[in-house]
């Protein structure tokens, strides 16, 4: 990761200098994924398609069957 620095109002500034670590964490996670959508060429339905197709390749190399997420489901109900 690389950092970067940007302006922000006085109060932005004030509350991330004095949250609690998990909090500072969980705004960069947030600030992270804003940046990539704004600055990203791909539109998030087509990026949402990728990491889906994606995670299907890699649960069907690792054994996870349909049957199996019909269990998962059932479960949850």
């Amino acid at each position: 990761m690389k950092t970067i620095s940007i302006q922000v109002p006085p109060n932005i500034a004030y509350s991330f200098e004095h949250a609690e670590e998990s909090k500072k964490r969980l705004a960069e996670v947030y600030i992270n994924a804003w940046l990539s959508d704004f600055f990203d060429n791909t539109p998030a339905n087509e990026k949402l398609t990728n990491i889906m197709q994606q995670s299907s390749r890699e649960a069907k190399s690792n054994g996870f069957t349909p049957d199996m997420m019909d269990d998962l489901l059932k479960d949850e109900e």
